[in-house]
């Protein structure tokens, strides 16, 4: 865990790990107090703490992922995978087109949050580099008649085409934030210029200011201003099954962290799977280079929870948002909170090839022809359905391994 999250810019240019460490080094954590609770909601959602647990297994299984601070994990990683290059961007010659912004949003996927190339850097003709406006953002909550109105500002429209704007404003509520700046510093780009782009935030939010210049994009503090409005659009539709309340364990955050626990991981996956980028693409894409990348978000989310928590990264204590070279474990990895309550001892020889998921009713294995798998030596047996013999111990024969359910040789 100690290199994971902050150095997947390196995959998206021929930067060294050296460069990367110094592009990084001004990169600390300051994050605005709105972005902050909104993603302590998140992870309150996802790991909740669970004193009912307390009696019954111990009070080791109590703490959430709060008590280790994950939403800090979450922050940092998606604020480290974007690099963005001066040689993909416009230049002050004239003649740009606005075509680069449709090659930002092929060039956006999945790929970008495991390690592909996001954006590439060579060979761009004029016409073909982004625009700066792609990266340019600003919501200003302060003159607007209410927050939705900031974002319609943005998008230079008066309503959104299938939606009751003005229903939907009165739901939506950015929380503390006023203001969210986002620009490319030190432009124009000059013909010839190359190496990363300096990324310039400001927030305002309520009495404090955060501003920070890196060398990735911030998507971490625009996401939840998406999370706030899909949460008012899934009150909208009448969507959620428990009436939204103010919350006083997140008070910075807007519409989103009033959501119970449930209804926020419904307003998420209402992203990847519940139209509302359809519906709302008009209002998300002058915000947001690409609209498409938060599907990818949403399933990031999850993941980043399971880095982030089942593995020592807690144990690395005050050093955990640090650069991944600078990190240094201040407990032993044992002794960290998740691998407390899982009872994991580590890496140890076997574990890999004995995960047994003992589940009530479980998902039914794939027949074994089916698996796309080289090595016939291994033992996939009791992959989510055990058998009574496997219950007891059993881990299959010594003749080749066989499907949990069929019985088939893989």
């Amino acid at each position: 865990m100690k290199g994971v999250g902050g150095f997947a810019a390196l995959s998206m240019s021929n930067t060294t790990i050296g460069e990367a460490a110094e592009i990084m080094q001004s990169e600390g954590p300051p994050i605005d107090s709105h972005t902050l609770d909104t993603y302590r909601a998140i992870v309150d959602a996802i790991v909740p703490r669970t004193p009912e647990l307390g009696d019954e297994l111990g009070e080791e299984h109590v703490p959430g992922g709060l008590a280790v601070e994950l939403e800090e994990f979450i922050i940092y990683d998606f604020n480290h995978f974007h690099e963005i290059r001066l040689e993909t961007l416009e230049t002050g010659v004239p003649g740009g087109s606005p075509a680069g912004s449709e090659t930002l949003r092929d060039s956006l996927s999945l790929e970008s949050f495991t390690g592909g190339t996001a954006v590439d850097g060579t060979g761009l003709t004029e016409e073909e580099r982004m625009p700066l406006s792609v990266f340019e953002t600003t919501i200003d909550t302060t003159g607007s008649g209410s927050d939705l109105d900031a974002l319609l500002d943005l998008a230079d429209v008066d309503t959104v085409e299938g939606v009751d704007t003005d229903a939907l404003a009165e739901r939506v509520d950015f929380g503390a934030l006023d203001r969210l700046d986002i620009d490319i510093a030190d432009t124009p780009i000059e013909p010839g210029d190359s190496g990363p782009a300096d990324v310039e935030l400001t927030v305002e939010a309520g009495n404090e200011v955060v501003h920070q210049v890196s060398q990735n994009y911030r998507y971490a503090e625009l996401f939840p201003v998406v999370f706030d409005v899909v949460a008012a659009e899934l009150l909208l539709r009448g969507r959620n099954e428990d009436p939204p309340a103010p919350n006083e364990q997140f008070p910075a955050g807007g519409t989103f962290v009033r959501l119970s626990r449930e209804d926020r991981l419904r307003a998420l996956w209402d992203i990847v799977d519940g139209g509302v980028l359809d519906r709302l693409d008009g209002l998300f894409s002058p915000m947001l280079p690409a609209v498409g990348i938060l599907k990818y978000v949403v399933m990031a989310v999850n993941g980043l929870h399971g880095f982030g928590y089942y593995t020592e990264w807690s144990a690395y204590g005050d050093t955990k948002t640090d650069l991944p070279q600078e990190r240094e474990l201040q407990q032993p990895p044992d002794e960290g909170q998740s691998r407390t309550q899982t009872d994991y001892p580590g890496p140890a020889d076997g574990y890999a090839a004995n995960w047994f998921h003992a589940v009530d009713g479980g998902f039914r294995d794939p027949p074994a022809q089916s698996l796309n798998y080289d090595r016939k030596d291994t033992d996939l047996t009791g992959d989510d359905v055990l058998s009574e013999d496997e219950l007891a111990g059993s881990s299959g024969t010594d003749d080749g391994a066989t499907d949990g359910v069929t019985g088939e040789t893989l």
